[in-house]
């Protein structure tokens, strides 16, 4: 069961009372300015697909469209694009999906980005609770449920589940996926190739014994030769109706003036029936679709380049320190991202909102209008017992109204990459719950010891689109003990020991940028005293180190337009 947080009673001074009270009011006013989404011209927003992989990428404006008008199969790969598993998965997914080109008149690939704000609705309404998640969606989808939930990301299984469904769905026209019948023969079966829609010149017939689909698997290996239908036949008589010697009789194929051909292969698979059958027509002069075309990958703006290659410059030259602008990219993203994207907020996931939202508002590092918006936030979260994600959404508007920029940061600083999908949202996310639990120990102590790990917990079992970092703290947690945390000297220690584990894990790992490895920090370079002569930790140190890096007061503006609005 999550606890609810215990705040401690501030004894403020008699006059500071009407300035509190006039800061709430002014914190439900309304009025005309409100905390816009980063356009993608300024996020530098990149894709980990594109067409030449044979993906599409959707989002809220277009994903249901796709899914209702497209007459085919569809599959859809829902990511968040910080997500490790996601960029684990994608040369798999790449591999699959340009496979699968040959398969491109039944099916379109597409992929949904969760980890971008205008894409947090659809994400919610297709109640999408880990990534990267699969869904088949078949050719006359309403728009009503959620798909068919691939349970796998093995290559050779997704494409099976596929094969499955597609031969459900398009088992007329050209396409025959049951059995010849006992009677049939050639002159009934080539009456079914020919009128209006065929292209067919060919009929392939392929042996397909009890508890297999070779026959299944070879039709798909031959779409992309509209010169040629390919028939099952499960009862090795039929082939007797054909002209042909039953026994040992596993592949042919027939013109449609009945002339028929034995066939032979190197193998019995769907691949070398299909080779033997493209070898025989490419005899014929008949060839498949031309194969996947490849495009450039769009250039990135030299605007943004020279931008990007400044800030690597400044933080790399200078000494590790902690900027505002990745923790307000944190806390913008958890606000209008990933808190959101529940479907419904109430019981246990209610008190774990209740508790990052408490967290922040009285640690945040915000200008003044991001202290009114979680102040507001956290007011009203108190008297909600349930509410939806989209209704968090309305909430989080509302309270905007009224109030300047409070979100200024356009792009990661600290948590800068060198490469694209590395670092930015997980390491501000860490770079945050860093500084709250610095933040929570300085007095007066508004919440009790503990309350920071506490958020961060209820954040990773209920919000957290990245279901491969949740699943990890979860268990470590469970593991180091995080609900006997007394002290808040010792939530700072713990967060640490905490994220130098998950480096450890991770270091090496193809999502860690070269540029800045995964390692145990701080290094002996930011802080000498750290390590005893026989490297092991100084605890006293670390505390002293991290206390002062994290610390309010050490925050560099450095990345933000101004620092208006933060004295």
């Amino acid at each position: 069961m999550i606890r609810p947080l215990k705040r401690l009673m501030l004894l403020l001074p008699t006059a500071t009372l009407p300035v509190i009270i006039w800061l709430l009011l002014l914190s439900s006013a309304t009025g005309t300015g409100t905390a816009t989404a980063k356009a993608n011209a300024m996020t530098g927003e990149v894709s980990l697909y594109n067409e030449a992989d044979n993906v599409v990428n959707a989002d809220t404006n277009t994903l249901l469209p796709h899914l209702r008008t497209t007459p085919k199969g569809k599959l859809v790969q829902f990511i968040n694009i910080f997500c490790g598993d996601c960029r684990r998965f994608a040369p798999t997914f790449k591999g699959v999906a340009r496979e699968l080109y040959k398969w491109k008149s039944l099916l379109s690939i597409y992929a949904v980005d969760c980890a971008q704000e205008r894409n947090v609705a659809i994400c919610r309404d297709y109640q999408i609770l880990h990534t990267p998640t699969l869904r088949y969606f078949p050719p006359a989808f309403s728009g009503n449920g959620l798909g068919t939930e691939l349970p796998t990301i093995k290559p050779k299984e997704i494409i099976d589940l596929l094969a499955g469904y597609l031969a459900k769905d398009f088992n007329a026209g050209q396409l025959h996926f049951e059995p010849l019948r006992p009677d049939s023969d050639a002159n009934a079966t080539i009456a079914e190739h020919v009128g209006p829609g065929h292209t067919e010149e060919y009929i392939a017939l392929v042996f397909q014994p009890k508890g297999s689909n070779i026959g299944r698997d070879t039709i798909f290996e031959m779409l992309p030769y509209p010169a040629v239908a390919v028939r099952i036949v499960d009862d090795a008589q039929v082939f007797a109706n054909f002209g042909l010697a039953a026994h040992e009789q596993k592949l042919a194929i027939m013109d449609l003036d009945g002339n028929i051909l034995a066939l032979k292969s190197t193998q019995e698979s769907s691949q070398a029936y299909a080779a033997s059958i493209a070898e025989y027509l490419a005899q014929m002069g008949r060839t498949p679709w031309p194969p996947l075309p490849t495009t450039r990958a769009p250039k990135t703006s030299s605007v943004r380049n020279r931008e990007k290659l400044a800030i690597l410059a400044t933080v790399r030259r200078e000494s590790p320190r902690v900027y505002r602008a990745d923790l307000e990219q944190a806390i913008d993203k958890l606000l209008h991202i990933e808190l959101p994207k529940a479907g419904l907020i109430e019981g246990d996931n209610m008190t774990a909102l209740r508790n990052i939202i408490a967290v922040l508002r009285y640690n945040n590092p915000l200008n003044k209008d991001g202290q009114l918006l979680l102040t507001a936030l956290d007011d009203s979260v108190l008297s909600i017992n349930r509410l939806t994600g989209n209704e968090f959404v309305d909430l989080v508007k509302s309270k905007e109204k009224g109030l300047g920029n409070v979100f200024k940061a356009k792009r990661d600083i600290g948590c800068i990459s060198t490469r694209p999908f590395l670092r930015g949202f997980t390491c501000s996310l860490w770079t945050l719950f860093h500084h709250l639990t610095v933040a929570a120990a300085r007095q007066p102590n508004t919440l009790k010891a503990g309350s920071v790990l506490s958020a961060v917990h209820g954040f990773a079992k209920y919000f957290f689109g990245c279901s491969d970092c949740a699943q990890h703290f979860l268990a470590m947690a469970e593991r180091k003990h995080i609900e006997l945390v007394a002290d808040h000297d010792a939530e700072i220690l713990w967060l640490w020991e905490a994220h130098n584990e998950v480096n450890s894990r991770v270091a090496g790992d193809t999502t860690e940028d070269p540029e800045f490895p995964k390692i145990q920090f701080p290094s002996t370079t930011a802080c000498p005293a750290c390590r005893h002569e026989n490297s092991q930790w100084n605890r006293t140190e670390v505390l002293r180190y991290l206390k002062n890096i994290y610390d309010t007061k050490n925050l560099s503006f450095y990345g933000l337009p101004t620092s208006r609005g933060y004295e």
